[in-house]
């Protein structure tokens, strides 16, 4: 019996280390594949090195699948970077910014404020305004809710930081509804929401239609990852040949794509060959010192469109969805209308963790226009200040032709 009880104690305790190496071992890769490859770290407050030390303190604690997503999940934000994500979450994990967000938060002043509010989605329908300042999320003060949140790496946030949490905790949990708390002209309401959600689904990758009296117009409904679109672009723009003016409505891209599908839609609108962007290997010059950049080239596919056309850019057009609009403002027939975007960092990579299988992707290139301006500091040429506002300025810049 004694025998039979000393093989128990010594299977668990094998079982244990095992365990624990498995999740070590997925720790130590996923923390040195970043030390090397992430391309931002320059424009980050993180202390990478202290992550580490931070959360090998916790990884010792793990005994379950779940702990250990969770721990990743921490170590992602301690970049607060929406551009680095993860595969896997928990119910309690918060929602995907900017896919999951329905109204972008700056901060001013150490305060926070609704800056824009997304078109099309049901949020359009509450009783909350650009300008209102938030005080509270689910009956907890929203200052509170950051400063738990916050990397633990970080001492002294900057905007930065703190931007990137608003906006995190606005989106909201998996598993907790919205009850925003504002300020709204000097007076205290409280507003329930639910999820962000799009009013209306499309089923399909392109709408397009005439508006305006022969305008045509094209939307892309989040399709920039769907080789399809290759096909189907280019058919659209043939359609719309007649019009006078094209508008391509980029404003709903916000899970990116990539850059097959984003030379399809600019192809069609040039003659000849020309700069598209500049990649950026921050990595390899970080572990051998030598630096690898070089120039996308952009072709013209047949038939092209050649008279004006403007591309409608907001908060949720996010990473190749920004690198079309960059991409436009280098064509001369071309005029970019909107808000600032995404502002998502680079160009991403994606890894496995060998034992947990998570898959984690990050910025491993830097991006820059032709002109040496980094993507995610584009300005488009006709700036507006709210989401609602970018379709009447366009409507008006044709109008004024």
């Amino acid at each position: 019996m004694k025998k039979y009880l000393l093989l128990i104690l010594v299977f668990f305790s094998l079982f244990n280390v095992t365990s624990q190496n498995k999740y070590e071992q997925d720790f130590n890769y996923f923390w040195n594949v970043v030390r090397v490859e992430y391309a931002y770290f320059d424009q980050k407050q993180t202390d990478w090195k202290q992550v580490k030390e931070i959360y090998s303190e916790r990884l010792k604690t793990i005994k379950k699948d779940w702990e250990f997503t969770y721990l990743i999940e921490l170590m992602k934000h301690e970049l607060y970077d929406s551009h680095f994500t993860l595969n896997k979450n928990l119910a309690f994990s918060f929602r995907l910014i900017p896919n999951d967000l329905d109204a972008y938060i700056t901060v001013k002043n150490n305060r926070y404020f609704i800056d824009d509010i997304r078109q099309g989605y049901t949020i359009i329908n509450s009783k909350l305004k650009i300008g209102d300042e938030i005080l509270a999320i689910n009956n907890e003060g929203f200052k509170d809710v950051l400063k738990r949140n916050f990397p633990k790496s970080i001492t002294n946030p900057n905007n930065e930081v703190k931007k990137y949490f608003a906006n995190l905790i606005f989106a909201g949990k998996h598993n907790e509804p919205r009850k925003i708390t504002v300020r709204q002209n000097g007076k205290i309401k409280t507003i329930a929401l639910e999820k962000a959600t799009p009013i209306k689904k499309s089923n399909t990758l392109l709408d397009v239609k005439i508006v305006n009296n022969n305008v045509g117009y094209i939307t892309i409904n989040n399709s920039l990852g769907n080789n399809n679109v290759i096909k189907e672009f280019p058919k659209a723009v043939n359609q719309l040949q007649t019009t006078k003016a094209i508008i391509i409505d980029l404003r709903n891209t916000h899970s990116g794509g990539n850059t097959d599908v984003a030379k399809a839609i600019m192809g069609k609108f040039i003659e000849k060959e020309i700069p598209y962007q500049i990649h950026e290997r921050v990595g390899l010059e970080r572990e051998f010192g030598v630096k690898r950049k070089y120039i996308e080239i952009l072709s013209p596919l047949k038939n092209p469109y050649l008279k004006p056309v403007y591309v409608l850019v907001s908060r949720w057009t996010g990473s190749v969805g920004e690198a079309v609009a960059q991409g436009f403002s280098n064509i001369k027939t071309a005029t970019v209308v909107g808000t600032k975007m995404a502002q998502l960092l680079g160009a991403i990579n994606c890894r496995t963790l060998a034992n947990s299988k998570i898959r984690f992707c990050y910025p491993f290139e830097k991006l820059y226009n032709t002109n040496g301006v980094p993507r995610e500091q584009f300005i488009p040429r006709i700036k507006t200040k709210t989401d609602k506002e970018t379709f009447t300025k366009v409507i008006q810049l044709i109008n004024e032709q």
